[in-house]
């Protein structure tokens, strides 16, 4: 059987209780909701191997992929939702890796001899282009290099990362009118973000077909 290999931030993970934003819109939506993964999967009759992991930067993202690419079969559909460049990731205190968000400044009290200094200066650096060029070298790499399988890049964060750029879609907040205050996307925006990677898929492969004519 194909598998589709998910790779991403909480935009790709499932929605999942260990998370308080997941877990307010499990509890209005009374069950849990599919994510792009699952409905791609279930569409293309794939085994689903979804390793997105909530808070994700693209190093971590990338290793994903890296750890479990001898798996990859030929014929299978690899999907990456790229994360912003602005996250980084640093060893915590227990010599595990801990993403850094721009917005969670105070998690430098997780790693050893890191100031509260250091990594708002660490951040504002991260907004140079080239942490840009680098997740776009990924993708050539990658593109370039993976053979006779199918692979998918989109990010919902910085337009210039070479992918589909993903925006408009229906958020948490808007199916809930603002009772779950969250901008991940709903139920709804999951399976929009589904019909257009789907789209693109089916491009790919009436593409090829096209080739071997």
């Amino acid at each position: 059987m194909k598998t589709l290999w998910t790779f991403g931030d909480s935009l790709t993970a499932p929605f999942d209780y260990a998370y308080t934003w997941s877990a307010d819109y499990i509890k209005w939506k009374g069950y849990v909701p599919k994510v792009y993964g699952n409905i791609i999967s279930e569409k293309l009759g794939y085994q689903l191997k979804n390793l997105g992991v909530g808070g994700s930067d693209n190093y971590s993202i990338f290793q994903a992929f890296c750890d479990v690419s001898h798996k990859i079969k030929e014929n299978d559909l690899v999907i990456f939702g790229w994360s912003s460049p602005i996250r980084f990731r640093l060893v915590n205190i227990n010599g595990s890796w801990l993403t850094i968000l721009p917005n969670y400044e105070n998690r430098y009290l997780e790693c050893k001899n890191i100031t509260e200094e250091t990594l708002s200066q660490i951040i504002i650096n991260r907004e140079n282009f080239r942490y840009v060029d680098e997740v776009n070298s990924w993708i050539r790499m990658i593109t370039n290099f993976v053979k006779n399988v199918d692979i998918i890049h989109w990010t919902a964060f910085d337009s210039r990362i070479m992918s589909i750029h993903i925006n408009g879609l229906d958020l948490i907040k808007d199916e809930t009118n603002g009772l779950v205050m969250d901008t991940h996307f709903s139920e709804k925006g999951q399976q929009q973000l589904s019909e257009i990677l789907l789209n693109h898929f089916n491009n790919i492969n009436r593409t090829q077909k096209i080739k071997l004519i």
